[in-house]
């Protein structure tokens, strides 16, 4: 049976048998078992009998999603797509899945014809507001969360991205407000930054406690809670990391550790050629930034990278062994590793940030070129970043000197920032984070 004829019946199909519903439920089990190789096992044997189904074509799409088998997700979804073209399930699929690889527009123009389909997709009007951040158009990604949270007041998820987009507005009542409502991923350590940043100091610490007595432990927390400790003069307890500068680490990657200067070029030249759209980042100035995973990407130098990069993590867990600091022996038993490419011309830099939903942060140096002026080109380390208020108090910053193959890890909660430089050569780095699983 062809492509062309699955796709004619997903348009046309039987009805269910009480067998074949059976077997659907099967597989959904699988799925919210997280059994993902037997997902696709029973997925292949079930759509291989009925091919009509689009439900097990949809989760043998899921199960390859989730172990990081894009393409074919991608091929599943796409064939989906063309054989039932009025399924908004499908259409969205398909975008969320462009936009793990950062193929944004499409990803976009998926949901928007999913939308047209299902007007209330609530799913779809979400990914459509991510999409929009993406792009850097906030305006339509405040509506999104806003139509949202219209159609459902409690709407977790996008109380927290609505409340991020007003965070980032320096709207922090706004902000306050909304993460108060959500419980989704880090709103409560938001929460306390919103109460940190209006300088409501005795409710500030009041919720501290609370985080600290529910057992959260993560690097935006941390990050708050150390500024805070050198703006109002207290000692830092924040179960994280309270001795980041120490745990900064810098090696080498060399050709020897597998990864060659013909991957290394590879993985430039994907990035100049544009093929996946780039992120915006309000952050970089003068630089471009790739979107999605890039460790999700089949090609030889990604897949290569991730494993030289996999052993440099073992490296630097291996050094600070007998470190007690939280970040590391409170290591995630799940996580996947992020990446991305930020390349920069001359007089570019990266203001200071920290990555809240990472652990383990990191850069590996593409090309590093020489530029006149101290520490330009550099990377910079300080408590302070994101324009927290100091009261006048003095931070420390550390910069480190980065060359070409060096690889610098340290832990996420560390505010972090590229010293501008000047040259014709771009400056090119692959940043990555460990990321839980939760």
């Amino acid at each position: 049976m062809t492509f062309a004829d699955i796709q004619e019946k997903l348009g046309n199909r039987p009805a269910v048998t009480s067998k074949e519903e059976q077997e659907l439920n099967a597989l959904i089990q699988l799925f919210n078992n997280r059994n993902f190789n037997q997902l696709i096992t029973a997925g292949k044997q079930y759509t291989k009998e009925h091919p009509h189904e689009g439900g097990g074509w949809n989760l043998l799409a899921l199960g390859h999603k989730h172990l990081g088998n894009l393409a074919e997700a991608i091929n599943i979804y796409e064939f989906l797509v063309k054989g039932a073209p009025k399924s908004a399930s499908f259409l969205s699929n398909l975008g969320n899945t462009y936009m793990m690889v950062g193929r944004i527009s499409e990803s976009i123009s998926c949901y928007e014809k999913a939308l047209e389909l299902d007007p209330n997709l609530i799913n779809a009007i979400e990914a459509l507001g991510l999409a929009y951040l993406e792009i850097d158009q906030a305006d339509k990604a405040i509506s999104s969360f806003k139509r949202v949270i219209g159609l459902d007041n409690n709407h977790q998820s996008s109380l927290y991205y609505l409340g991020n987009l007003y965070l980032g507005m320096d709207c922090c009542q706004e902000a306050r407000d909304l993460f108060k409502k959500s419980s989704f991923r880090m709103s409560k350590s938001h929460y306390l930054e919103c109460l940190y940043r209006l300088g409501e100091k005795e409710l500030f610490y009041q919720e501290y406690s609370k985080l600290v007595a529910g057992g959260v432990v993560n690097p935006l927390m941390a990050s708050i809670v150390s500024h805070a400790s050198v703006r109002f003069g207290v000692p830092d307890d924040n179960p994280f990391c309270l001795k980041a500068f120490d745990h900064i680490y810098v090696g080498r990657i060399e050709k020897t550790d597998g990864f060659t200067d013909e991957l290394s070029k590879k993985l430039i030249d994907f990035h100049n050629g544009n093929k996946n759209d780039f992120r915006s980042q309000n952050l970089l100035t003068n630089g471009k930034q790739s979107s999605g995973n890039l460790f999700l990407l089949k090609e030889d130098f990604a897949q290569e990278l991730k494993i030289v990069i996999e052993g440099k993590i073992e490296q630097y867990r291996t050094l600070f062994s007998n470190s007690k600091q939280g970040f590391l022996t409170l290591w995630p038993q799940n996580y996947e590793l992020f990446g991305w490419l930020i390349s920069m011309k001359g007089g570019g830099h990266l203001r200071a940030h920290i990555h809240k939903e990472g652990w383990l942060s990191g850069s590996f140096y593409l090309n590093v070129p020489e530029s006149p002026g101290k520490d330009a080109g550099n990377i910079a380390f300080s408590l302070h970043g994101l324009n927290y208020p100091t009261d006048g108090k003095y931070y420390e910053q550390k910069v480190v000197e980065v060359r070409q193959r060096d690889i610098c890890m340290f832990p996420s909660s560390l505010f972090h920032s590229t010293i501008p430089f000047e040259s014709t050569e771009e400056r090119i780095s692959f940043a990555f984070d460990v990321k839980p699983i939760t």
